[in-house]
């Protein structure tokens, strides 16, 4: 299949593959005498530098986040015992097995028809945004990139470094996307980006996202999908937000139907660092063509020669564990469904939701009115010490909201927290 808008293929880094083939021949149980690189941390790696390591999961662990702690303690273990594997290189885009997981999880939870042999088209990244990052950098210089008008800030300073020229997209009072205008402003081999549910407006639609995709390939363009919150999906209704596993199931059916019919002219990006709440190890991937994953190795190997060791290791043991038994999502929806609510009931009339009954991602739009974002912004932290994010980079111009994350405040038994910042924010906003 063409895709013009991409970079060509470039050469695989000398040193990486190198280091590449010494690991799979590893891997496979065959003779390496290696002397690619750099890699001191191999000087240790058949020693036993600890006699015992032990990590018991506590009996007080939330049952759905048990097989992630689980998953983390092995991650751990097997990092550094029986020998420090974690001190020495692996390959950036990850190794065969973590991949075979990644293909598993595109195709048990996207729908994509993959094999677990797929490693051309699937890599690990050190989390979500250096695939947002390397994703946007595979494409061409010059080509026109629609990009929503309340879309995820750091892309469009991606697309706009990197060359590209972007065309951002209206969205309704309502924040859904206008499709007429998204129509008219796609052009041949242009590329889309969008993050759904999106960050910062919460916004999801299934059938909006099967529209972008037609169009993008009506045009022999591609779209690339940011979805790192695809499990974070509430339903709005009633002026209160609830966690409805149906609609959520329901949702997920129509969006593996839509990446089984188009994933050939899409770049599908994830992680499960909101899904299992482990956004500090930095675990991300992506799915593509073979021309694009080739292009993303590039940029991550140039930029990284080894990935973050340690995380890969846990990541790997976690990825496993999510796949086998996918539970800790729902207890994440439900803190978000109740936070929500105790948000809605204490600012409700500031707030900007979407108007189709749906909410994902972890971030809500609060209106700063005829103010500015920015001074608006800078006066809660100086006045009140309330942090908020302006908005002026996720618009593309001059906004009138702030953003505020959902998770920022830790999680206790009753929420004490969460309320005491919700009704500072509530007497700052009066």
């Amino acid at each position: 299949m063409k895709q013009e808008y991409l970079l060509p293929s470039p050469p695989a880094p000398a040193i990486r593959e190198a280091m590449a083939k010494a690991v799979q021949r590893k891997e496979k149980g065959l003779d390496v005498y290696d002397f690619s690189s750099g890699n001191i941390g191999n000087l240790m790696v058949s020693q036993h530098v600890f006699s015992q390591m032990d990590v018991t999961v506590a009996d007080s662990v939330l049952p759905e986040l048990r097989t992630v702690v689980e998953g983390l303690r092995d991650g751990i273990v097997s990092a550094y015992y029986p020998t420090p594997l974690a001190v020495a290189y692996s390959p950036t885009g990850g190794t065969d097995p973590i991949r075979a997981l990644v293909a598993r999880y595109y195709r048990e939870l996207h729908g994509v028809p993959i094999e677990d042999t797929a490693s051309d088209k699937v890599i690990v990244t050190a989390g979500g945004q250096q695939a947002m990052t390397a994703a946007l950098r595979s494409i061409k210089p010059g080509t026109r990139v629609l990009v929503p008008q309340w879309e995820y800030g750091p892309a469009s300073g991606v697309i706009q470094a990197h060359g590209l020229q972007e065309e951002r997209v209206a969205m309704k009072d309502d924040l859904t996307i206008d499709m007429e205008d998204f129509r008219r402003k796609a052009t041949h081999a242009s590329v889309c980006y969008v993050s759904m549910p999106n960050n910062p407006t919460g916004y999801m639609s299934a059938d909006h996202l099967r529209e972008m995709v037609k169009v993008m390939v009506a045009n022999e363009g591609a779209l690339v999908w940011d979805a790192p919150y695809l499990l974070t999906l509430l339903r709005l209704e009633g002026g209160l937000a609830r966690f409805d596993a149906q609609m959520l199931q329901q949702t997920l059916n129509e969006l593996r139907e839509l990446a089984e019919e188009f994933h050939q002219h899409m770049c599908i990006l994830s992680s499960l660092s909101k899904t299992c709440l482990i956004a500090g190890l930095r675990f991300g991937f992506a799915y593509g063509s073979t021309q694009w994953i080739d292009n993303m190795e590039a940029i991550v190997g140039r930029e990284n020669l080894s990935s973050p060791t340690p995380s890969f290791i846990a990541g790997k043991e976690i990825l496993r564990r999510f796949l086998d038994e996918p539970r800790s999502y729902e207890w994440v929806c439900r803190v978000l469904a109740n936070r929500m609510n105790i948000l809605i009931e204490e600012t409700g009339p500031h707030l900007m939701l979407p108007g189709n009954g749906l909410f994902g991602a972890l971030y809500v739009l609060v209106s700063t009115g005829d103010q500015p974002c920015k001074p608006f912004a800078d006066r809660l932290i100086e006045e009140s010490g309330i942090v908020t994010v302006p908005c002026s980079q996720f618009y593309g111009g001059e906004a009138h909201a702030v953003r505020l994350s959902l998770v920022s405040v830790p999680w206790t038994e009753g929420e004490d927290g969460w309320i005491a910042s919700v009704k500072a924010l509530k007497a700052a906003l009066s």
